[in-house]
């Protein structure tokens, strides 16, 4: 049978008595991971303390921080996050961000079992491919607020303010249930032997390795990155996962526009013209074509068929979809199929083909 020590809980008090919160947690899933063979109402007690996920700021927590010299904010903070747009991810994506909401949604369980949730994620890809979209869509599944680190305020222009303004950041964000959001990582973790940067950023990397190392299994960190190859090596292996982002493959952008109300074969055409374009690329283009639905009482098809034609790659690839979205266009705009192809110069039974898949999908 196995059995709490007396050096179990010599090394709880020690800890706790030094006020090593990281510490005191790990020797508290391993009681609870102990406990569970023997008691499992006190291995619950413990795990449900540790995870509090249902815990609420009260007076003991410290107000945001911001910076001593120029009185501004650290920090943005979003309570109950609100998606503008719901996002559509490739499966490897979608597969890694569904796991981290399955095990922070189960983390009593994993913590009697004296194992732990998620607690620090990095996002890595060129800008606007979802990176701070999926950091949001993670504080709306798990229901935690959202704080995200100004950077601009936090990268003090004072000899060693830097590092104070992150840690007083990490210090807060520690103190109840949340997740931190860390962009542009690479400005404040970047590589220790780059002889171009000052030794007050190569002490701040020191600053964040410790701080992600004592993250609590309460909340959720995540850092992001464009540039991922000026990243300090030692960073890499204090998170749980990493998760490459790019530009969105013709399915994904295809599942974009018909949620957005493209008609499904008209959004698989549209979809090859717009490869190569980031998330929110695409989504400025959905956008201003609903804008000019609106605005010229046209349906959404006709509007992002027009832009499509307007932002079209002048190369060989597409050109077939090329031909069909002109055929597209023109129909939409009331011609008849002899006109469409007397004016494009092509077959009568071409444009009734493209016509017919295009209706079958409205």
């Amino acid at each position: 049978m196995v059995q709490i020590t007396l050096d179990d809980l010599c090394g709880l008090v020690q800890y706790g008595v030094k006020g090593n919160a990281s510490s005191v947690a790990l020797l508290s899933r391993r009681l609870a991971s102990k406990l569970k063979k023997t008691d499992e109402a006190a291995a619950a007690k413990i795990a449900s303390l540790l995870t509090s996920q249902s815990m609420t700021r009260d007076a003991s927590v410290s107000p945001a921080p911001v910076d001593l010299d120029s009185r501004r904010a650290l920090l943005r903070e979003s309570s109950n996050v609100i998606l503008d747009v719901e996002p559509e991810w490739p499966e490897h994506i979608s597969r890694v961000l569904s796991q981290v909401v399955r095990e922070r949604s189960a983390a009593s369980r994993l913590l009697e079992a004296g194992l732990e949730p998620v607690r620090a994620l990095l996002f890595k890809g060129p800008p606007g491919v979802g990176k701070t979209l999926a950091a949001c869509w993670l504080a709306r599944e798990l229901h935690l607020p959202l704080l995200t680190l100004d950077l601009a305020t936090v990268m003090s222009s004072l000899l060693g303010k830097t590092g104070s303004n992150i840690k007083a950041v990490v210090d807060y964000a520690k103190s109840f249930p949340c997740i931190l959001l860390l962009d542009e990582f690479d400005a404040v973790a970047k590589k220790r032997d780059d002889d171009r940067d000052v030794g007050e950023l190569k002490r701040l990397v020191t600053v964040l390795l410790q701080a992600i190392d004592e993250w609590p299994s309460t909340s959720l960190l995540v850092a992001a990155t464009n540039h991922p190859d000026m990243l300090d090596p030692a960073v890499w292996r204090r998170f749980d996962s990493s998760i490459d982002f790019d530009v969105p493959p013709a399915s994904v952008i295809a599942k974009m526009l018909t949620k957005e109300g493209v008609s499904s074969n008209l959004a698989v055409e549209i979809s090859n013209m717009f490869v190569g374009q980031s998330f929110a690329s695409v989504q400025r283009h959905l956008a201003v074509a609903k804008k000019a639905s609106v605005l010229d009482d046209k349906h959404l098809d006709q509007a992002i068929v027009e832009i499509a034609l307007d932002t079209a790659p002048g190369d060989d690839r597409v050109a077939p979809t090329l031909r069909n979205l002109r055929i597209i266009q023109l129909s939409l705009r009331g011609l008849s199929q002899r006109k469409i192809a007397e004016e494009l110069d092509i077959t009568h039974p071409t444009v009734g083909r493209v016509i017919k898949e295009f209706k079958a999908g409205a």
